[in-house]
């Protein structure tokens, strides 16, 4: 239980190193270049890979789908939070990859998102990862706006990327921020 407690910490930490300093209205980044109208830093999400990464990159196609919560809504749109549903291909291994994706949001206030980005993967110690997500509003609400998605994915099977199956699922929080 206290190995467990320490990896959701390192998590934790890792999680709030990425994000980076806020203002003290919380709302924007303090070194963002574009203003963060929408900031929801809660949430969670589960992933799956096919076939489950290894340690040699190859291809690789993935889903996940989750949900963030807690948001700052500065555009007047009345979001609180939204779910999310991924789909996406790429190069990835345990370590690292790159990857092409489509996230659709069904946000609280009932009006959908979809994002067509790219991600970028990057191994931590203690098998937490960092996937984040970078992407455009192709259609629905705030189309033209850019999407950030920031997961922090922790790996509780350690030896997975060392077998013939792969790691083929994960999760862990995930934060996101919209800048129209």
């Amino acid at each position: 239980m206290l190995r467990r407690l320490r990896g959701m910490l390192v998590a934790l930490g890792v999680l709030l190193g990425v994000l980076g300093p806020v203002s003290v209205a919380g709302a924007r980044p303090a070194s963002a270049a574009a203003p963060v109208d929408i900031s929801c830093p809660v949430g969670s999400q589960v992933g799956t890979y096919s076939p489950g990464l290894e340690y040699q990159p190859q291809n690789v196609a993935f889903r996940t789908s989750g949900n963030v919560s807690g948001c700052v809504d500065l555009s007047g749109s009345g979001i609180s939070g939204a779910s999310f549903s991924t789909f996406g291909q790429g190069t990835a291994s345990c370590l690292a990859g790159s990857v092409s994706n489509t996230t659709t949001y069904r946000w609280s206030n009932g009006q959908t998102s979809t994002v067509r980005g790219t991600g970028a993967v990057n191994a931590k110690p203690n098998g937490v990862t960092v996937l984040v997500l970078t992407g455009t509003v192709e259609s629905g609400l705030f189309t033209g706006a850019t999407v950030v998605q920031t997961k922090v994915l922790l790996n509780s099977d350690l030896l997975a990327c060392a077998t013939s199956e792969g790691l083929t699922s994960v999760g862990g929080p995930t934060n996101l921020t919209v800048a129209l």
